[in-house]
This record gives structure tokens, C-alpha cells and sequence, in this order.
């Protein structure tokens, strides 16, 4: 095809002052020859475009069965991971929607979303979880906690402080 184009606009650069003559022109058989080899270069390129569509679907399928198995796989892991988050009490509190917990993103405190901070602290879920504030104030429950459940040892258990002679 470009032989075609390059072969017939040579000759008519040629002839431009005189202007298209029958012999600068192609001729009907050499025309038709280039509509055909047009048509079998369209009929090729719709049979690829069929094949390209046939894969193209194949995928689509494949890619959506896969996201059906992972959705099923992971739907009764999400359940008991959502039964055990509710069994959970933490120390920013029950609602769910209050504790962030591990759903916080890298870098970011794991009860207020805070993302910067003069200090990282341990929580719950492990060493520098927490901002500053939020890692003094659970520090401060669990102290509590640790303090109340020694108090009732101390009250539960048979020995006693020794009472003062006076």
C-alpha cells in the first residue's frame, strides 16, 4: 500500500504545472487491487479485535471468580475477627466506632488517628502505637487496674499487717 501511495504521488509531483493526466492516474485494475488488499487487511485486523475480545473477557471472568473465592474466604475470617473485636474492651472504650485499634494506617496513633507527635508510646497493640497523650492516659488505666487488683489480693489473702502494740 505505501508502494501504492509512493509510486502514483511521485508521479503526479512530477506533473503538477501540467496537471493529472491518464498517465500520472492509477489504473481500475491497480485500484482494485488496493480495495481488496484493504478489505484483507480489515477482515485481519477484525479477527484479531475478536480474538483481543475473547481474552479480554476470559480475564473479566477470571478476575471476578477469583474476588467471589477471596470474598468467601475471607468473609468468615472478617466475622470472627468482628466477634472478637466486640469481645474486646479497650481503653478508649465498647463502641467500635470510638476505637480505631489496628485499623489505623503506619505512623498514626492507634486511638486518636493522630499522626504526629513529640513522643510514640506503647499501647495495647504494641511499642509506638500511640501518641503521647493517649500513651500516658492508658498507662495511667492500667496502673490503676494493676493497683486495684492488688488491692483486693492484699484484702482477699489470710496474712494481715501486723497491728501496732501500743
Amino acid at each position: 500500500m505505501t508502494d501504492f501511495a509512493r509510486r502514483y504521488g511521485d508521479r503526479l509531483h512530477q506533473t503538477t504545472r501540467s496537471g493529472p493526466t491518464p498517465s500520472t492516474l492509477p489504473g481500475l485494475v491497480e485500484v482494485e487491487d488496493m480495495i481488496n488488499k484493504a478489505r484483507l487487511q480489515v477482515d485481519c485486523l477484525s479477527k484479531i479485535r475478536e480474538v483481543v475480545v475473547a481474552q479480554q473477557v476470559a480475564y473479566d471472568q477470571q478476575a471476578a471468580e477469583q474476588r467471589q473465592q477471596q470474598k468467601a474466604y475471607a468473609e468468615p475470617i472478617m466475622s470472627a475477627m468482628q466477634h472478637e473485636d466486640d469481645m474486646k474492651c479497650g481503653f478508649a472504650g465498647s463502641d467500635p466506632k470510638k476505637r480505631r485499634g489496628r485499623a489505623a494506617p503506619p505512623g498514626r496513633c492507634h486511638s486518636c488517628n493522630r499522626a504526629e507527635t513529640p513522643e510514640w508510646r506503647r499501647g495495647p497493640d504494641g511499642a509506638r502505637t500511640l501518641c503521647n497523650a493517649c500513651g500516658l492516659h492508658y498507662a495511667k488505666l492500667t496502673r490503676k487496674e494493676k493497683n486495684a487488683n492488688k488491692n483486693t489480693a492484699v484484702n482477699n489473702s489470710n496474712l494481715r499487717p501486723k497491728e501496732s502494740m501500743s
